[in-house]
């Protein structure tokens, strides 16, 4: 028995590691990429005169420049539209939200998958126990003119959990918990594999948790398979999943968190690992606060987002920006009612794309500007102006912040009944 992680790239592996290396050469059932990385590479790739090799392993979204803000975002999503266009990849996933998002909803994301891309959080796709990681642009640009890519089996952690939530104790707070735990690099380029041994996390937190593994220096996160996977893909696909749901074991180092005993948090401006109880924050006053990103931009952080608005209007002068993660997602928001809900209470609710959460625009912050982001990083300059704030929180925490305008606990404008 090994790890979850190696038994994955084992299978996928087109080359033994040669003698005196750590690494072997894996074939990826899926290349994940967008404009914002992909246009890079083009001009390197003509130049060598190399073409994609396996075009049908591609899943390309555009999702970073949409619609374009500036002349110059307009002409590298031009340059990309016309790569996609050459080289014969599919163009269903152009303009239908984020690319993370997007992977899960597509029935190629399935346990024991390997998926590469080039963005970091690749790793969101892990939630369905698949090996789905970010690599650099040279690794990428050689996966495109191969259908190859080289990578170190990482040492696996194993992370388990046991019981279920509290009322407005969401995913986001378990991957916050997560990451003042490990710190920014303390799963340097580990695989973290999560066992869930009471069902007490739905799929959409599962995506927080192993989208945000890469924030913790982990190479992957994934979940050991199990029957809240069988139900969203059985949800998705329409047929019954079968998988291999075997636990690992040679595992470094294990760590158990109990759900029941979490709260609430929040990281404060500048580390996603500085991790306070939202209680015991500053109460600081806001300017803005963000619901959407591949973090944060779910159905379930939209309706953790209504339970606590509750009709209510937010704090006049604030702006609430709400970006769903995919137009099927803003679809089924919409049909359901939660946009109109979102809107009556003051939301503005814009189209699906990164957005705010890498400061590419609809949500930039100003100088000074303190915004609670359910996104996944709060370093300087993340997401406007180097002088403003960012608080990473869940959509519940951040309504809470909408309706008070400064940071604080969902409980403090929710009663809560246990």
């Amino acid at each position: 028995m090994s790890s979850i992680t190696a038994r994955i790239l084992a299978a996928h592996a087109s080359a033994k590691a040669t003698e005196g290396s750590q690494y072997i050469a894996v074939e990826p059932d899926v290349v994940l990429g967008h404009e914002a990385t992909i246009a890079l590479l083009i001009g390197r790739l003509r130049k060598a005169g190399r073409r994609v090799k396996y075009p049908e392993r591609c899943f390309f979204a555009a999702d970073h420049f949409v619609p374009p803000a500036s002349a110059e975002r307009a002409s590298i999503l031009n340059a990309y539209l016309r790569f996609v266009d050459e080289e014969n990849i599919s163009k269903d996933q152009l303009f239908q939200g984020i690319s993370h998002q997007l992977m899960v909803e597509d029935a190629r994301c399935k346990p024991g998958a390997l998926i590469a891309g080039a963005d970091s959080h690749t790793t969101m796709a892990g939630a369905l126990g698949a090996f789905a990681a970010g690599f650099g642009s040279t690794d990428i640009l050689g996966l495109l003119a191969t259908g190859k890519v080289w990578v170190k089996t990482p040492e696996a952690m194993a992370i388990r959990f046991t019981g279920q939530l509290r009322p407005h104790v969401t995913g986001k707070d378990v991957a916050l918990e997560v990451m003042r735990q490990l710190g920014e690099g303390g799963g340097c380029y580990r695989a973290i594999e999560y066992y869930d041994a009471d069902a007490g996390l739905s799929m959409a937190a599962r995506m927080t948790l192993t989208n945000m593994a890469v924030d913790c220096g982990a190479k992957n996160g994934l979940f050991v398979p199990d029957k809240v996977t069988a139900a969203y893909i059985s949800e998705r696909d329409g047929e019954v999943a079968a998988f291999d749901d075997a636990p690992g074991d040679g595992y470094v180092e294990e760590i158990h968190i109990d759900l029941e005993r979490l709260l609430p948090v929040v990281a404060r401006p500048g580390s996603p690992a500085d991790v306070i109880h939202a209680a015991n924050a500053s109460g600081e006053a806001v300017d803005q606060v963000f619901i959407g990103s591949c973090c944060g931009g779910r159905l379930e952080d939209m309706h953790q987002a209504v339970a606590v608005l509750q009709g209510r209007r937010i704090k006049p002068g604030l702006r609430l920006v709400v970006t769903p993660a995919s137009v099927a997602v803003y679809q089924a928001a919409i049909e359901d009612g939660t946009v109109s809900s979102l809107m009556a209470s003051g939301a503005m609710v814009t189209a699906s794309s990164c957005g705010a959460c890498g400061g590419i625009d609809k949500g930039i912050l100003g100088p000074g500007e303190v915004c609670v982001s359910t996104s996944n990083r709060n370093f300087r300059g993340r997401m406007g102006d180097p002088d403003a704030r960012i608080y990473l929180a869940s959509a519940a925490t951040a309504a809470a912040a909408a309706l008070t305008g400064y940071v604080c606990a969902p409980d403090d404008v929710v009663e809560v009944s246990r």
